[in-house]
């Protein structure tokens, strides 16, 4: 069993994105902070929701230069150090494996690395408009709260439900909206995906390890299908996760086509930010280590028996 230390990938691009996202979380904590919704001015919502555009327009496209840099950087990484264990390993290339493969797998991942990231980001500007947008209407009295739109429907109309049951004032509406979103941007949770909140510095760690994961993880299954290598490993560094405990030290077969190892319907990472990698191997290798424990455990054995 392979005694490998999970890291986590490209770990100064990881706190990059988190530099950035951080960042912004500040701004707009800032920028939250000024706003009174005591004292609700129309002029200073205009200003404030602006300002958070403005501050979305960049973050996004800090997040899409981010992702353009990172993918494909991850996917070299994974894929340098999987060719070389290929090659250590006496594989040899598969000379109808299609190099595209490797450009367009960079391309979705990175894709999809900027979608996630500016689905976020977009929901930032979702939560403060709603926030803005009870805020108005709470100035403007309970009983004007009838046209709002879908941005956050259900939580419009669970304030509504519970100011009207306490008696259709002002200032319940006023309580309620600042204990919403007291709770939600207390901790700086301006990012709301799958119904979940998250601040930016959490979010953007979150995506950043699990996406250049999932990319070395695909530069490695394309190095095998490269050199025609059916067999991976999963990194061993003695986890305590229940998740990856079943997966952790063992050999998988890509294909199924080697008989006595189980396919690989799961490859790292097994959830959010694991730490388990995979990669290349061969029942020569296997065999080899094999051996070489053995007899490194009769040495060791031997050294104890004369020193007992």
């Amino acid at each position: 069993m392979a005694k490998r230390q999970g890291l986590i990938p490209l770990r100064d691009r990881v706190a990059e994105l988190e530099k950035i996202y951080y960042a912004v979380e500040k701004e707009i904590a800032r920028e939250l902070s000024f706003f009174d919704i005591n004292n609700y001015q129309e002029l200073r919502a205009i200003k404030t929701q602006e300002r958070i555009d403005q501050l979305v327009k960049m973050l996004n496209r800090a997040a899409i230069k981010w992702a353009k840099s990172s993918v494909p950087e991850a996917y070299k990484s994974g894929y340098d150090i999987s060719r070389t264990r290929l090659e250590i390993l006496g594989a040899k290339r598969n000379e109808e494996f299609p190099p595209v493969t490797h450009r367009n797998a960079i391309g979705d991942y990175t894709d999809k690395t900027m979608n996630d990231l500016i689905r976020a980001n977009l929901s930032i500007k979702q939560n403060v408009a709603t926030f803005l947008y009870l805020a108005r209407r709470a100035n403007m009295g309970l009983m004007q709260f009838q046209a709002f739109d879908l941005r956050d429907e259900e939580i419009i109309a669970d304030l509504l439900d519970e100011a009207m049951a306490e008696g259709e004032t002002r200032g319940t509406a006023y309580r309620l909206i600042r204990e919403h979103f007291r709770e939600k941007f207390g901790d700086a949770q301006f990012i709301r995906i799958n119904n979940r909140n998250y601040n930016l510095k959490y979010y953007a760690r979150n995506v950043a390890r699990t996406r250049l994961r999932v990319v070395q993880t695909e530069a490695v299954k394309n190095s095998c299908a490269e050199f025609d290598n059916d067999l991976v490993e999963i990194s061993d560094h003695g986890t305590t996760c229940e998740i990856c405990i079943p997966y952790e030290g063992n050999v998988y077969s890509l294909s199924g086509r080697t008989p006595g190892y189980p396919i690989a319907d799961d490859l790292p990472p097994y959830h959010n930010q694991c730490e388990h990698s995979c990669a290349p191997t061969s029942e020569e290798a296997l065999e080899w280590r094999g051996k070489y424990a053995e007899e490194e455990r009769r040495m060791w054995e031997e050294w104890e028996a004369e020193n007992a």
